[in-house]
């Protein structure tokens, strides 16, 4: 991919143009990225709601029909549906993990392989969240494995 700026003061507004023989994901991904570049997802938290950044966002975690949102040092509750979460941040960096979370691939520090192909993430806050067998192979191609 090639990234090309021309910057000049005749300029009143950014234009974006985007060259590519074929529209696939990383195209769709890149777009994604720059028309929600400002979005938030809303997380509930001693009854105020908040506006989150989704690079704050280590996880989502679905209990009994609630979903959690969990970043570094907190732990909030979202009105969303993880399969509305996995639709909203597929392309940003997100995956499904197991039935009931959604992982933010930037956020993992480590990942160790166990016997049954199920797979243990360290996440920068230190947590071990595990990515079942099921979906394991979708990581790996995500992350060019």
């Amino acid at each position: 991919m090639k990234i090309v700026i021309d910057e000049s003061e005749q300029y009143d507004d950014v234009e974006i143009i985007i060259k590519c023989k074929k529209c696939d994901e990383t195209v769709l991904s890149v777009l994604s990225r720059i028309k929600t570049e400002n979005e938030k997802i809303l997380g509930i938290l001693d009854e105020k709601t908040y506006l989150l950044n989704e690079q704050d966002i280590l996880y989502f975690d679905s209990v009994d029909k609630r979903c959690f949102i969990y970043t570094k040092d907190k732990v909030y509750e979202t009105p969303l549906r993880l399969y509305e979460i996995e639709k909203l941040l597929r392309l940003k960096g997100f995956f499904r993990a197991t039935k009931s979370s959604i992982i933010n691939i930037a956020k993992i520090e480590s990942i160790q392989s166990s016997f049954n192909s199920v797979l243990t993430l360290e996440m920068e806050n230190g947590e071990n969240l595990m990515v079942s067998r099921q979906y394991a192979p979708i990581l790996k191609e995500r992350l060019g494995e």
